[in-house]
């Protein structure tokens, strides 16, 4: 068991929020309970629903008590395998890290650590729910709601398949499991639990990815780094009357504009000096770059419009592999009144994401001085620092890296392919950092919709997970 917890044991089903049978005919799909052939059974699937049900938004204070009973929740599923489990307060809300022994007992098996997240992103505004997100719902073969995909119907693929086999007599290693209640907040706990670990495992896998597309799975062979910057221009001391000093005086979104476009990427491309330490692309990964959904489709998909006429064919490399800028949010005077000001404060929100190789103790401060060096004579320039987080890279020939794609493209229709994610993920940073070999992966898909309206999961990828995550857990200890 981990030092420094509280021993958390079974809870009380008053406590969980449980799926009324009388939804069945919304969900218009039953399994049964004695089915193993890789589907859901009825028991676990109406667990992940009532699992789901409770709201555990991390980023919300008056959802405290939600995430409390998610974490008990979680740790009783743990239980419910065999295992022990702890509860690590950190931060605002706790980590759970649970150990379930190998069948045989064995104490020299080979150890997994397996890393999800119990926490959901708010749900926005409800009315672009076609179903309240709380409310899992099953249409046309897809279950929605906030969280079916990411992380709690994801990862409840390889929470059933631990499960599956304690209970069968069949786990063939020791699986650490790792519970993140902060992950869509921007928290460190689980982070900082890793740089402390002595005994560190095996392997670590992150079942928090997706496919390449259906029936497609991925082993995710790196992720990108970010780093986040509050920009604030102040021009004077008052607003200005556009009538009497409009193009006299200093206008602080003017200004604003001015320092952006020092850090705007060119046709894709952002300033060579922000290039610094990127990694050359993997021959591998390269030729799985032919093969995936090409960039005007990933765009058309996702509703984006292309940057520039390179945008599309250039678009893995921009993605995967390359250092890219965007503003996030600008904002500065009344938006909603006909004010005819000069505004002397704006601000905006900018980051800049880091390729494999690049570290954001060199890059970060570098984008900070561009910003703050743009700012015309006169304007003072403020920039905060709202967060710096490393990539990762994982060699795809590495023999877990293998030993995972083996396992997982056991149950696809085409072999798991190793592609890197252009996302951040600063616990596979942290796991790489300490020479643990880190496998990312998952089963939901890149048109879920996760962290907007009608996130949604595939049902059949849910047991196409749980089968995954069995082969692979069986090829890691061979």
């Amino acid at each position: 068991m981990a030092q420094g917890g509280e021993a958390v044991g079974p809870f009380a089903a008053a406590d969980r929020v449980l799926w009324s049978s009388h939804c069945g005919n919304v969900i218009g799909a039953v399994f049964d309970a004695r089915d193993y052939d890789g589907d859901m059974t009825d028991d676990e699937f109406t667990r992940l629903l009532d699992y789901i049900r409770i709201p555990s938004v991390s980023a919300v204070a008056a959802h405290a008590p939600d995430m409390g009973r998610a974490a008990a929740y979680i740790a009783d599923e743990i239980v419910r395998a065999g295992g022990t489990t702890t509860l690590h307060e950190g931060g605002p809300h706790p980590f759970i890290v649970g150990e379930v022994p190998a069948s045989d007992g064995d104490r020299d098996a080979r150890r997994v650590l397996i890393y999800g997240h119990y926490d959901v992103q708010p749900p926005g505004d409800p009315s672009r729910w076609i179903s309240p997100a709380f409310e899992p719902t099953v249409r046309d073969g897809y279950l929605y709601a906030r969280g079916a995909s990411d992380n709690k119907g994801n990862f409840w693929q390889v929470l059933c398949a631990v499960q599956r086999m304690r209970a069968a007599g069949t786990l063939p290693v020791h699986v650490t499991f790792v519970i993140d209640g902060e992950e869509e907040s921007g928290g460190d706990s689980v982070v900082r639990w890793i740089e402390r670990l002595d005994a560190l495992p095996d392997v670590a896998v992150i079942w928090d990815g997706d496919q390449v597309e259906a029936g497609r799975p991925a082993v995710q062979t790196g992720v990108r780094g970010l780093s986040y910057r509050k920009v604030t221009i102040t021009c004077g001391t008052h607003d200005g009357h556009s009538g009497l000093y409009g193009g006299a005086a200093m206008n602080a979104i003017h200004a604003l504009m001015d320092v952006l476009d020092a850090v705007r990427p060119r046709s894709g491309r952002v300033r060579d000096e922000l290039w610094a330490g990127v990694s050359a692309v993997n021959e591998r990964e390269l030729d799985a770059w032919a093969s995936l959904p090409s960039g005007e489709q990933a765009l058309a998909e996702a509703g984006l419009l292309p940057a520039d006429d390179r945008a599309a064919a250039e678009f893995n490399d921009r993605t995967l592999a390359s250092p890219s800028v965007d503003v996030h949010a600008v904002w500065a005077g009344d938006a909603d009144a006909v004010k005819t000001v000069i505004p002397s404060v704006a601000h905006a929100m900018v980051s800049i994401r880091l390729a494999p190789g690049q570290d954001p103790a060199v890059v970060g401060p570098l984008f900070t001085r561009l910003l703050e060096n743009a700012a015309p004579a006169g304007a003072t320039v403020t920039v905060e620092n709202r967060g710096d987080a490393s990539p990762g890279i994982m060699d795809p020939d590495h023999p877990m890296m293998v030993a995972a794609a083996r396992g997982l493209g056991s149950v696809g229709e085409a072999p798991a392919t190793p592609v890197r994610t252009g996302g951040t993920l600063p616990v596979f940073a942290a796991f790489t950092a300490r020479e643990i070999p880190t496998i990312l992966t998952g089963f939901a898909l890149p048109d879920d919709a996760i962290h907007s309206p009608n996130e949604r999961m595939l049902v059949a990828n849910l047991g196409t997970g749980v089968r995954a995550a069995m082969a692979m857990l069986t090829e890691f200890a061979q």
